[in-house]
């Protein structure tokens, strides 16, 4: 008879989701983003030797799956092409400027042009919640530039999504450019199918759930569909979240559903994402940062924050102004697509696992967080101070 051990995974689990809370205890005291919190506990215990194992891994996808899923509900389809022109336009000024930031490091940092791409795909998520709640402290929340920069981050997570997906797809090595195109079609084919197809569906799927009379019907219905849809898109090389947040965007055309079903996810959000975080902390090597030549480090640092300011800042300036916004209201929307968090630092992780950038890029990513957050706030003050003085 095999001796009994214990499973690891449940001390792991123990150990990686109570730092993570610790952290995101003290993170949120001093005003920085709570996902910062959970990375620099993933960080930490890298350092004293800690891994994940497989089961933990698994959770950690499950998490960010279902946060992307999460993001998806409070969203929907139908606000997604609501106001498409001027949002798209924005968004696809910051994404484009991304894009162009990472071939820069090209002759900067001297990488191959597929990391460059990744760098760009990377640069390219954008998350506005820190925007959103500056502009409410502002009482701008309701003006034409936080519609423009609220509708900009819809089109843009499903932008960054697709672009995300191309990545995975062409990550097995040199790829010729219409195969890339086709990659590309072919992500924002399954997101606009998936996301239309359960709009369609969705009023009838929460008659037969409740029909049904088993426990949580909502809950375990759409967690089927969400299991099934991100095993699909990792099938054909796809990103899973791509799915989970066109499937959220589908189920929420129908309020109701969507509202039952964003509250009981929460708890599951709670529990798991923070996993995710964790394990992109952990890919920090701290040995190799302290024992590599620090130098090489700074310099990429300070190319890739510069760029990751730059690049979000001048591509959606650039589209504002195109749309015949002023130029104080094209600098508070190119400042208000500057943050990044959650979707900039699961492509990170994603694509880091996929040994397409390498550690001092990703270190150097990881950074760009604390930065926007610390800079973003008042760099808005001040140009809605300008543009109140000049008008």
């Amino acid at each position: 008879m095999e001796a009994h051990t214990a499973p690891t995974w449940m001390l792991e689990f123990a150990l990686a989701l109570g730092l993570a809370k610790i952290m995101e205890g003290l993170l949120i005291r001093i005003r920085l983003p709570r996902v910062l919190g959970y990375v620099l506990a993933g960080i930490i215990l890298a350092s004293v030797g800690f891994t994940l194992s497989k089961t933990m891994y698994a959770f950690a996808i499950l998490g960010i799956v279902a946060m992307l899923f999460h993001a998806g509900l409070s969203s929907s389809t139908r606000e997604f092409f609501r106001g498409l022109r001027t949002a798209g336009i924005v968004a696809i000024g910051g994404v484009v400027g991304a894009l162009i930031a990472g071939f820069a490091t090209i002759p900067l940092l001297n990488v191959d042009w597929l990391t460059a791409f990744s760098i760009g795909v990377i640069l390219s998520a954008t998350s506005v919640s820190l925007t959103v709640q500056t502009l409410e402290e502002l009482g701008k929340v309701s003006s034409v530039e936080a519609t423009a920069i609220i509708g900009a981050a819809v089109v843009d997570d499903v932008l960054g999504l697709a672009l995300l997906s191309t990545t995975i797809g062409i990550s097995g090595g040199i790829i010729r450019i219409e195969y890339v195109a086709g990659i590309s079609a072919l992500a924002f084919a399954f997101w606009l199918v998936v996301s239309y197809g359960f709009q369609t569906v969705s009023r009838p799927l929460l008659k037969f759930a409740i029909k049904t009379e088993i426990e949580a019907p909502l809950l375990t219905l759409s967690f089927v569909l969400l299991m099934i849809l991100s095993y699909v898109a990792t099938y054909v090389n796809l990103s899973a979240i791509l799915l989970a947040y066109a499937l959220g965007l589908g189920l929420a055309s129908y309020p109701f559903l969507a509202k039952r079903i964003f509250y009981k996810i929460e708890p599951i959000i709670s529990l798991f994402t923070p996993l995710f975080f964790v394990y992109s902390g952990m890919l920090v090597d701290i040995h190799a940062l302290i024992h590599e030549e620090l130098a090489k480090y700074v310099y990429t640092i300070l190319i890739i924050l510069s760029l990751a300011v730059v690049s979000k800042l001048l591509g959606c300036y650039i589209a504002a102004r195109i749309l015949g916004f002023d130029h104080y209201t094209s600098l508070i929307i190119g400042v208000g697509m500057m943050p990044r968090a959650e979707v900039m630092l699961t492509a990170a992780a994603l694509i880091y696992n996929l040994g397409l950038i390498t550690h001092d890029i990703y270190i150097s990513i990881l950074l760009i967080l604390p930065l926007t957050t610390l800079t973003v706030p008042p760099l808005l003050k001040y140009f809605y101070s300008k543009k109140t003085y000049v008008h």
